[in-house]
């Protein structure tokens, strides 16, 4: 799986790149079962989406995984960025399971 981080208006650092890609990599063993290639492709955004809160900073997450005949995205928005990723790879997780539990029942 090929994972590509993009940071919007905020600095990439060492820490957060790490963090980002150790909790992405946790979909590979989903995704063996899915493509058994290896020919994924993960683009991650991590933004800050504006600078004019009062209170803090609000960042969002964004993935979109391509697998061979099927493409998902998620977005999440949180005010922590570790906590957004935690959350976008969470929801990524359980719809590749939903998506691997319709693909491999086929009594329909």
């Amino acid at each position: 799986m090929n994972i590509k981080l993009k940071f919007t208006n905020l600095e990439p650092t060492a820490s957060l790149e790490a963090y980002a890609d150790a909790k992405f990599r946790m979909l590979e063993k989903m995704l063996i079962h899915l493509d058994p290639e290896g020919t994924a492709d993960l683009h991650v955004e991590l933004a800050r989406t504006t600078k004019h809160h009062h209170k803090g900073d609000i960042y969002e997450v964004k993935a979109n995984l391509h697998i061979p005949g099927k493409t998902f995205q998620v977005s999440e928005t949180e005010e922590e960025l570790y906590a957004g990723v935690d959350m976008a790879k969470d929801t990524l997780y359980r719809a590749l399971e939903k998506f691997k539990d319709f693909k491999t029942d086929r009594s329909r």
